[in-house]
């Protein structure tokens, strides 16, 4: 059994960190807010961005993983799966969506507004009281940095405040989206599978992981008596289609445990009551209080 992966809480000054997006994205500002000196490195999908952190090209990549209103974002969970990268550290993003209308077109109607769907499912009731049609973009900057191309009457974007200044838009309305606590859990993914929490481990931490269950009756509640049972608590529990294995599920949990032993004693049991279980990453978490990066 491998170890823990070791704590990498912030990237070391200058390297290349990849993320999904264009300049201006929220992403590249979760970056920088991580480390100043970093070098952000956008790519045009998640994928990509994955690829190249396997490939060498970063040392590191930035993803969001979930969203307060808009829930997790599910291309990501996928990603982590499908290649072999660890969860090193999340950090915390509080999102200002802002309405952004080309030069000269502040007093035309708004009838169309673009934004990466995760953007437009945040600003939900916003665009319901505008009466504006949402369509679906690759990401918050792009659709910013399209519409300062086109200059398309009566189509808005949702971006951030930094996209606005890098593209020259204007911006008709701040802070639209539906709550005010609007907040970004974003992950630092590093190079090569994950190792299990030890008794060397921190005496505190979170454990990301993915579970196969049997497809019978109980199984999956099985597997989570196996938290139950020593007062682990669950911040997180979705499932993912498994593509070879029709409607069967394959299932993400994190939990956070206050002594490394309970949560090797945890993986232990749950090894031995389901078909599969991969550790995600082993790291640090984010202190519910604090709405800020790690």
């Amino acid at each position: 059994m491998s170890a823990a992966p070791t704590p990498d809480a912030a990237p070391s000054v200058g390297r290349r960190i990849a993320y999904q997006g264009e300049p201006g994205a929220f992403s590249e500002e979760m970056i920088v807010a991580i480390d100043p000196a970093a070098s952000p490195v956008p790519y045009p999908t998640f994928a990509l961005a994955v690829t190249a952190l396997v490939d060498g090209e970063v040392a590191l990549a930035v993803l969001p993983v979930e969203n307060s209103l808009g829930g997790v974002v599910q291309e990501v969970s996928d990603q982590l799966t499908e290649h072999p990268v660890h969860i090193t550290a999340e950090h915390w993003l509080p999102v200002r969506h802002c309405l952004l209308v080309a030069a000269g077109a502040a007093n035309v109607p708004v009838t169309r507004v673009r934004s990466h769907p995760q953007a437009l499912a945040q600003c939900r009731r916003y665009l319901e009281r505008l009466g504006a049609m949402p369509v679906p973009a690759d990401d918050t900057a792009g659709a910013a940095r399209a519409l300062a191309e086109r200059h398309e009457p009566g189509v808005a974007v949702i971006a951030s405040r930094a996209a606005a200044r890098r593209y020259g838009l204007v911006i008709a309305a701040t802070d639209i989206q539906d709550h005010p606590g609007n907040t970004t859990r974003f992950v630092t993914v590093a190079r090569g599978p994950a190792g299990w929490p030890t008794a060397e481990s921190w005496e505190s931490g979170k454990v990301s992981l993915t579970v196969e269950t049997a497809h019978r009756p109980g199984s999956l509640h099985a597997a989570l008596g196996v938290f139950a049972s020593r007062q682990l608590n669950l911040t997180r529990l979705d499932a993912r289609p498994i593509p070879d294995r029709t409607f069967e599920y394959r299932y993400y949990l994190d939990f956070e445990y206050d002594v490394a032993t309970k949560a090797v004693a945890a993986l232990e049991e749950l090894r031995r009551t389901v078909h599969a279980v991969r550790v995600l990453g082993v790291y640090r978490p984010v202190a519910p209080a604090g709405m800020g990066p790690a």
